[in-house]
């Protein structure tokens, strides 16, 4: 008796759930601009929240070292957590609904940063007062975007054969937008417009919300 043959794994069939199994065109290309502005948004977040931590714990090395450490320990968090969750619930409308606390929790820090920051410095270290600080404003919503990848690489792909495609294009859109919100911040905004005023309105709770709301009247349908 011949063996079986085995399966042509090339050919294999992720098995998603039925209501984003096959996304329609007009949801991909939102799911891949959904990537590069998260990409921006987070090389915002560490820039800018480094100068909103200026005012109070200066512009020393602990300060830089704290928020790019803050910011690398979230994306790694945010990844992990996205890919446990979109394995389990593949919906647009969680990671939208990830995206609209993010944007409430980054609108609220405006408002916290002054009495996080004297808290921390009350320590009496300058060092882990920054790292601290850090923490406890940009780790959750940082860990909140950075879900955006694992999920958009698991609802734009249908076959394992597509997979490397996928998540190439998904990683290269979300470091280009990364690029361009560096370059805005850097060069256009902060020089131009005071820190606070960039917080409240680069990444209102209206965009989370409105691409919520988008994903859940049908934008994508198949």
């Amino acid at each position: 008796v011949l063996p079986s043959p085995l399966p042509d794994m090339g050919a294999a069939k992720i098995n998603p759930a039925p209501v984003d199994a096959v996304p329609s065109v007009w949801l991909a290309r939102f799911l891949l601009l959904t990537a590069a502005i998260n990409g921006a948004v987070i090389l915002v977040v560490e820039i800018l929240g480094a100068k909103m931590l200026a005012p109070f714990m200066g512009t020393s090395h602990f300060v830089w070292t704290a928020q790019i450490g803050v910011t690398l320990l979230s994306l790694a968090v945010g990844y992990y957590a996205g890919g446990s969750l979109v394995d389990r619930w593949p919906r647009a409308g969680l990671l939208y609904a990830a995206m609209t606390l993010a944007s409430l929790f980054l609108c609220l820090s405006v408002l916290l940063v002054r009495p996080v920051c004297f808290f921390c410095l009350d320590l009496g270290d300058l060092a882990v007062g920054a790292l601290l600080a850090s923490v406890l404003l940009y780790f959750v919503p940082l860990a909140l975007l950075a879900m955006t990848v694992p999920f958009l690489s698991r609802m734009l792909t249908d076959s394992v054969s597509r997979v490397g495609g996928q998540v190439g294009r998904l990683s290269a859109l979300s470091t280009l937008g990364s690029v361009a919100g560096t370059s805005l911040i850097g060069y256009v905004l902060l020089p131009r417009v005071s820190a606070a005023f960039i917080w409240k309105f680069m990444y209102s709770p209206l965009m989370g919300i409105l691409n919520w709301l988008l994903e859940c009247v049908g934008l994508g349908g198949t």
